[in-house]
């Protein structure tokens, strides 16, 4: 069986972690336990995942040029990631977050820079041949839903199941959930006039149509709703040394099994294992270099 292709879209960042016993007072200066740079931002870090586990991966996002949007370029190329960038051909800068990371309670602080100005590329509804084959599975984390609105929904009409990676809501979420197949949202989602119950916003979905919802609720478990039955899914606890990009891992592996099995449950699982597994040290990537060295 040829191995499906995944599509994800959305927002990219180089994240600058620094790892701290705890948060500094106010007009201090400290030291940081650990530094770590590497690339971020939700669509990116799924990509890298999928990637990792050995799914033939793409990415639309908005990279730009700069030394920041370098270290982001040779990162995809070292996980055979195509690049699809919205930010070609213009004086668009990848942005550089700040994450302070609270050793304590495995906390993150983030600091972004201010939201870009720059206008972006806006793919046809068409997909472009010179792209590849068309992916089976898109994954959008609700970032650049403006330029990639028309796309996402040829994508849908070409066939492709459209998963959600539900951070909070964002302008255009309602517009796209009619599209979707899967929604896979933080306990942070709300549903503007809605309740902000997770069983108030699985009904939302499934109101529109959804058939596949869960909502993650950090260290707590996962709440779903496959097809109108409902389920739950223990996460298992851990000593956690770092939470950030906990949820985008879990969608990357999610894809990388759904796109496989179709079956949302057990696709939700085996994602939420490895999305533990990386709460356990610094950064995304590190429970597949734990997978490596075991191996060894």
């Amino acid at each position: 069986m040829s191995t499906p292709r995944v599509l994800f879209v959305g927002r990219s960042t180089l994240d600058v972690l620094y790892w701290l016993d705890h948060l500094p007072e106010e007009d201090t200066k400290t030291y940081a336990r650990s530094f770590h740079a590497a690339p971020g931002g939700p669509a990116l870090n799924a990509a890298i995942t999928h990637a990792l586990l050995g799914g033939k991966t793409a990415l639309v996002s908005a990279v730009g040029e700069g030394p920041w949007a370098t270290m982001v370029r040779e990162e995809l190329s070292r996980l055979g990631i195509a690049l699809i960038d919205l930010a070609d051909g213009t004086a668009y800068e990848m942005p550089l977050s700040s994450v302070l990371v609270n050793a304590a309670g495995a906390t993150r602080t983030i600091v972004n820079p201010p939201l870009s100005s720059i206008e972006l590329r806006h793919p046809d509804k068409s997909w472009n041949p010179t792209w590849g084959e068309i992916p089976t599975i898109v994954l959008t984390d609700g970032f650049h839903l403006n330029e990639t609105a028309a796309l996402l929904a040829g994508l849908r009409d070409a066939g492709a199941t459209l998963c959600l990676d539900g951070g909070g809501w964002k302008p255009g979420t309602e517009e796209l959930a009619g599209l979707l197949t899967v929604a896979i949202c933080s306990e942070r989602f709300l549903v503007p006039g809605q309740s902000s119950t997770p069983d108030a916003t699985l009904s939302w979905f499934a109101g529109k149509g959804v058939r596949h919802a869960a909502i993650t609720r950090g260290a707590r478990s996962i709440l779903g709703l496959d097809h109108g039955r409902r389920f739950e899914i223990e996460v298992r606890k851990i000593e956690a040394a770092d939470t950030l990009g906990a949820g985008d891992v879990l969608h990357g592996a999610f894809c990388y099994h759904f796109a496989r099995t179709h079956e949302f449950e057990p696709s939700l699982k085996l994602a939420a294992d490895i999305a533990t597994r990386s709460c356990q040290r610094l950064g995304i990537q590190s429970w597949a270099t734990q997978n490596a060295a075991n191996s060894i």
